[in-house]
């Protein structure tokens, strides 16, 4: 196997290789073929540019023709953009180019400019030949000129013509025959002979001016430095081309000796295949275990028994220490002795006590033999056979006789004739009889009589018929005692498919038939307050309905909710909380009449229904009576609770025709009458459905909102009255929705304190406030401290304290930089249990705050009680501030009261210059407001207070 093993690397090894040049050898081609495509690109672009200045050239033969000059501008442009990619193109491929490139386009901008300079004189030249050839008509034309004269201007002008076409027209013989012409014009005096002269002296210079920088276009050597160009890539690619095409041939000649290796390879390789492959079938094929590890016992091999006895696929197990199936039950003395005969080159056999995959036990025969090949140790093989079956069979046997003496259910094994065989302990304990007193007999003797000989001749031809009967029977005990067991007998056949036994499975049903009654009774009623429950509820309603639909009369859903029974339970105990709901119970009992039914729906909630109601309006005259009576105190020990109660009406048909519906619609009414002040009742409407959506729809967009980053702060700063400058910031979240739009704090707030959100966002608040403090202070602002608000709900954390410690640190900020704010209600509900967790809050150097001071039900003697540094006036009582107004009053007591107590006062909401100078004559610490500033970012608070 370890030959193998070595002939796999190398076959691998020279794969590698062979792959590699062949990679190699498509490089290569691939940049053959890329050389191919830049050469013909590139002696395109050079013959292009070739056939342009051919164009060009040709140009300069039209001494006499009036030619198109934006085709030549054209050639023009298109021979500077395509040299300019040449130029572009070669300095990657042909970096000695560039001198060659450089006079190219030195030539071209010469032969550019001598262009210009032609196609100016060209039009020149045609405008004068055009004015010469009228003005000849003219003399022609002319009496009053002489013959000569107009013969000799016929001369000029036509060796003038034949000069601009022709080389081979001396310019001597016209400059003679114009001297003749001035002479002529002189002594005749005739102005057209004289203009005639001077514009053919114009049009002959012009002409010669033409043949010169014609002359200049046609001896510029563009075109040969363009053909020394081609030739130059030509040279280049053919040298490239030639080694590349070596190079290819090269790696093929390798490409190939490496392929003959590999094949060489591969046929020793299938030969070392064959010889392994019986000693492989026979391993994997074996029905005991196989298993191999190295010398350092890691496994190297599992056959497809093991996975099947284990559950352990085999790439699971490759690499690991067979100890992966110990099940910590076997003796390690097993373990040791397995050990010492390895270490000594011995084979091992012994029993392992395993664990599969699933947990569950593997009992294993084994034997483990050392490999070693000459003379050293190579390997370990396992040869395992699993025994779990033939273990597990001999427990079951040991477990059926400890079962069948031990179990409660009385078991009888009678023979093929129904004579007792044996009996188990229960059957003693029920029936009174022992064995030896019954052993032999019939079945029969437990008849009581109590069923009929029918009732037993239909029990054998089911039995007979099915092998099984199941049924009550009423048997008699050794006392006389009638005795009803629930009883299951079985036919017991043996292989020839003969009657063999009887076994019988009797359960005693006395206890549970008289629980049973109870149990009836407790699957429609309450057990605590003894109302009906849910269940019944639900039934009960489905039918008044369907009589109130055909009468067609009205029934009203009371939702029933109590307001302060939680403080109770949570304070009292649930001993004194079960009594105060029985006390309910009873109060609900009094109240109602006999025909209406109460229940109870769940916790310290209930649910009336009323039938045959004239109106509606009858619904709220007893939900009063209900508030009313549950509102006197409950005297339970020493104890006189007070639990008011709210109550929500659904009306049919009105506002549901349906149970659920029904239901939904007055708990959606129980709730609005809590959130209107408790203690009170409220209808259902259409508009509080829209309400509770609107709840729900926060609810949904709530979960989410801080993964999708919704939460933002501001900040309102908090300022010194007495001087009008800022002296700390409260931290005050925000909620942008997608959906939603701005959601306001008390919208949401209640709904996350509901949901459970608030834990999260909480600790976002104190995470992100304590941020931004940091920032401020880096810029220098005068502010002493932030308050942030803290929810209730999260103060029962049992970390806390600790979390908000670490936020602290690592922000860098100290306890005594940040206020705790609480609401009153936290601190009045939660006793002496909301003071410890305060005081600890400021044994640690934060500050606390009491939020909204007035708004709750607090007696002020209790203040003092509080561990609290700073009240917080509610902005209901500043918005009220007026000239004898009562709101003004209660104000400078909560100041005075709160100064004799050594506490800082702050007032919320000023927006007016008569609350903010009221408040500080009123010797209030701190003012926060619109009236100085609205909440803000983090960034606006240090521009305007650094």
């Amino acid at each position: 196997m370890i030959e193998k093993f070595k002939q796999t690397d190398r076959t691998t090894f020279i794969l590698f290789i062979f792959i590699l040049f062949v990679f190699i050898m498509f490089v290569t081609g691939y940049k053959i073929k890329e050389g191919m495509s830049h050469y013909a690109l590139q002696s395109n672009k050079i013959t292009t540019l070739q056939l342009i200045d051919k164009e060009l050239y040709s140009f300069t033969f039209t001494t006499n023709k009036f030619t198109n000059y934006d085709e030549i501008d054209k050639q023009e442009n298109k021979f500077h953009q395509i040299l300019k990619r040449v130029s572009s193109d070669l300095q990657k491929y042909n970096t000695d180019t560039s001198v060659l490139l450089k006079d190219i386009s030195k030539n071209f901008q010469k032969k550019v400019e001598d262009l210009e300079y032609f196609k100016a004189q060209n039009s020149t030249l045609i405008n004068s030949s055009h004015f010469l050839f009228d003005l000849q008509r003219t003399i022609s034309d002319a009496s009053e000129i002489s013959l000569q004269a107009k013969n000799l201007t016929n001369e000029t002008l036509f060796y003038i013509l034949r000069y601009a076409s022709s080389d081979y027209i001396d310019k001597k013989i016209i400059d003679k025959k114009l001297n003749k012409l001035k002479i002529i014009a002189n002594n005749e005096k005739k102005q057209y002979l004289y203009t005639f002269y001077r514009h053919s002296k114009v049009m002959l210079q012009t002409l010669q001016s033409l043949k010169e920088v014609s002359q200049e276009i046609q001896i510029n050597p563009l075109y040969q430095q363009i053909e020394m160009l081609k030739l130059h890539i030509t040279r280049d690619y053919e040298k490239s081309l030639q080694y590349q095409t070596w190079l290819l041939n090269t790696f093929f000649f390798f490409a190939v000796f490496i392929l003959f290796a590999l094949i060489l390879s591969h046929l020793e390789s299938i030969k070392i295949k064959k010889e392994l492959l019986a000693f492989k079938y026979a391993v994997e094929h074996s029905d005991n275990i196989v298993v191999i590890t190295d010398i350092e016992r890691k496994i190297i091999y599992v056959n497809e028994t093991f996975e099947k006895a284990t559950g352990y696929k085999a790439k699971e197990v490759l690499g690991e220490n067979p100890r992966i199936l110990k099940s910590d039950i076997q003796d390690e003395n097993v373990y040791e002795e397995l050990n010492t005969k390895l270490a000594k080159g011995e084979k091992w056999d012994g029993q392992f006590i395993n664990k599969r995959k699933d947990g569950t036990i593997l009992y294993e025969k084994a034997s483990i033999v050392p490999v070693f090949i000459e003379g050293k140790l190579v390997n370990y093989i396992a040869l395992k056979l699993d025994i779990t079956a033939y273990i597990e069979k001999n427990k079951k046997l040991v477990q059926a006789a400890t079962v069948f003496e031990n179990t409660e259910e009385a078991i009888i094994i009678a023979d093929a004739e129904g004579k007792v065989v044996s009996v188990n302990r229960a059957f003693t304990n029920i029936y009174g009889y022992m064995l030896k007193q019954i052993q032999g007999k019939n079945l029969s003797f437990l008849q009581s009589g109590a069923q009929d000989k029918y009732f037993y001749e239909d029990l054998w031809n089911q039995l007979l018929k099915n092998g099984i009967w199941k049924g009550k029977l009423v048997n008699i005990s050794s006392a006389g005692e009638l005795i009803p067991v629930w009883t299951t007998i079985k036919q017991i056949t043996n292989d020839k498919g003969n009657v063999a036994n009887y076994t019988a499975v009797q359960t005693d049903l006395r206890e549970l038939e008289t629980s049973q009654k109870k149990a009836d009774y407790l699957a429609y009623h309450d057990a605590l307050t003894e109302l009906y429950n849910r269940t019944h509820f639900e039934e009960y309603l489905f039918h008044a309905l369907a009589v109130a639909r055909r009468n067609q009369t009205i029934l009203a859903v009371l939702f029933v909710d109590l307001d302060r029974f939680k403080i109770i339970n949570d304070t009292l105990g649930h001993d004194i909380g079960d009594e105060v709901l029985q006390g309910v119970a009873s109060r609900l009992k009094a109240t109602l009449r006999d025909s209406d039914f109460i229940s109870r729906w769940g916790g310290d909630e209930f649910v009336v229904i009323l039938e045959n109601l004239e109106s509606a309006s009858d619904a709220a005259i007893v939900a009063t009576n209900i508030i009313k009576n549950l509102a006197e105190p409950i005297k339970i020990n020493e104890h006189s609770l007070v639990t008011t109660a709210s109550v929500g009406i659904a009306i049919y048909p009105e506002n549901g025709e349906d149970v659920n519906t029904l239901v939904k619609h007055a708990d959606s009414a129980m709730y609005f009458a809590k959130e209107t002040g408790k203690n009170n009742v409220r209808y259902y409407t259409k508009e509080l459905s829209q309400n509770i959506q609107y709840k729900l729809n926060i609810d949904m967009e709530l979960r989410s909102a801080l993964q999708n980053n919704e939460f933002h702060m501001v900040f309102q700063p908090q300022y010194k009255l007495s001087t009008n400058s800022i002296f700390s910031i409260e931290a005050l979240i925000r909620w942008q929705n997608p959906t939603l739009g701005n959601v306001p704090p008390d919208k949401f707030i209640p709904v996350a304190e509901e949901n459970g959100v608030i834990i999260t966002l909480g600790y976002f608040v104190f995470e992100e406030s304590c941020k931004a403090f940091k920032q401020m202070h880096q810029s220098n602002t005068q502010i002493k401290y932030i308050a942030i608000n803290v929810s209730s709900l999260q103060f029962k954390e049992p970390n806390l304290l600790e979390n908000f410690l670490a936020i602290l640190k690592r922000h860098n900020v100290k306890p005594s930089e940040i206020e705790i704010e609480i609401t009153e209600r936290f601190v009045m509900e939660q006793t002496v249990a909301s003071m410890s967790i305060l005081q600890n809050f400021r044994d640690h150097g934060f500050k606390i705050s009491i939020d909204d001071f007035g708004t709750g039900y607090s007696s002020m003697s209790y203040l003092k009680q509080l561990p609290v540094d700073t009240i917080k006036i509610d902005k209901s009582f500043v918005d009220g501030i007026a000239q004898e107004s009562s709101d003004n009053i209660v104000i400078e007591a909560i100041i005075a009261l709160a100064k004799t107590l050594g506490y800082t006062v702050v007032s919320e909401g000023i927006e007016t210059e008569e609350q903010e100078d009221f408040l500080s004559k009123a010797n209030c610490d701190l003012g926060q407001g619109y009236l100085f500033s609205k909440p803000v970012r983090c960034e606006e608070i240090m521009e305007r207070f650094h």
